[in-house]
């Protein structure tokens, strides 16, 4: 089954569900707080990209160590250009992914370079962790 255009906005419609997912690849929606080591809920902290243990309020940064780090380019235009990049034969040009996301040829460039860094190195482990992403965005089965 193919991952369309409107399934890859009805999955990925904002900022907040990105970095959800980012949060449940690394780290599942179950761990253990390195911090007070207790079994937690990570809970989203507003305005900020990272989440909270519940019990003792450790911060997780699920961008941490990735492409998305320290980027201010929203984590929407990321994911769109990575889905853009897989779902295209061909890939994608950085004129065209400055078209589309109406961000600066520089930042569409470096987001077209940084992409294809991963997808072409032999260990793609900046964007994979707990689950089973790699570098694609897979439609999930609900």
């Amino acid at each position: 089954m193919k991952f369309t255009i409107n399934d890859f906005h009805k999955r990925f419609p904002d900022n907040d569900s990105c970095l959800h997912e980012l949060m449940v690849q690394r780290y599942g929606d179950h761990t253990t707080c390195p911090e007070c080591e207790k079994e937690s809920r990570f809970h989203r902290v507003k305005g900020r990209r990272c989440y909270e243990c519940q019990w003792c309020g450790y911060q997780v940064y699920p961008t941490k160590g990735t492409v998305f780090e320290k980027s201010t380019t929203p984590l929407s235009d990321w994911f769109y250009v990575i889905y853009l990049m897989t779902a295209t034969r061909y890939g994608v040009s950085a004129k065209e992914v400055e078209r589309q996301l109406g961000v600066t040829y520089k930042t569409a460039w470096r987001m077209c370079h940084k992409v294809r860094e991963l997808m072409g190195s032999s260990s793609p482990d900046k964007l994979s962790g707990h689950g089973d992403w790699g570098c694609y965005l897979p439609a999930r089965s609900s």
